[in-house]
């Protein structure tokens, strides 16, 4: 494994979360992002759905360092990718299995997570450079779904996202998923930091209860 992509897994595997932070404007993304790593989520996704993405990835990579693991979802083709790594992300996130995108996020370094959910599209994410199989949409199907198939493929861990909370994310530790990605069911509206930190606090429980 290259470095980025050793600490980015390393992040994910000790914080449990991935924050995924879509289209939110930098003077509040900011001090989110700024929240979410003293909380104790250190994995930030920076969706790339917007004009922003970009130049959003490079200012939060300048200003954590090795602090945070940052990096880019909702990944669509080669170019972003390429831009993306360029920027200096830890990772890759994919909605979906592209073949060519996550083969080129596999040879850019960077941890490379394809958004699948049947036993083909994880077997075609691990012959092409999945790190980390993301089950997406998480609920539905649910963690009961994720505990069948999990043990058969047990070459890449998973993480779950979409519809993923703070009462529901224990079943999918349970189910063997090492992380979960969350959005606003982590951290609330984006303006609203005092309720942000008392859910962020909530779910990082939730993530530790194991420890």
């Amino acid at each position: 494994m290259s470095d980025l992509r050793d600490h980015a897994l390393a992040c994910l595997r000790a914080d449990r979360i991935m924050a995924v932070l879509r289209q939110i404007p930098r003077e509040h993304l900011v001090p989110l992002c700024d929240l979410l790593v003293e909380r104790g989520v250190r994995s930030l996704e920076i969706t790339h759905d917007y004009p922003g993405t970009v130049d959003d990835v490079a200012f939060l990579v300048d200003r954590f360092g090795d602090e945070a693991s940052v990096g880019v979802g909702t990944t669509w083709t080669i170019e972003q990718a390429e831009s993306a790594a360029a920027a200096g992300s830890t990772f890759c996130v994919l909605p979906g299995i592209d073949v060519a995108t996550a083969e080129r996020s596999a040879e850019l370094g960077m941890l490379t997570l394809p958004g699948v959910q049947t036993p083909a599209e994880i077997q075609t994410a691990i012959r092409h450079g999945a790190d980390v199989l993301k089950f997406f949409p998480a609920d539905p199907p649910g963690p009961a779904w994720l505990a069948q198939v999990a043990p058969a493929y047990r070459q890449r861990p998973f993480m779950a996202t979409g519809g993923v909370s703070t009462q529901n994310m224990q079943a999918f530790y349970d189910a063997g998923a090492i992380a979960v990605g969350m959005g606003d069911s982590l951290f609330g509206s984006y303006d609203d930091l005092a309720t942000a930190r008392t859910m962020i606090d909530a779910a990082v429980a939730v993530a530790r209860r194991d420890d």
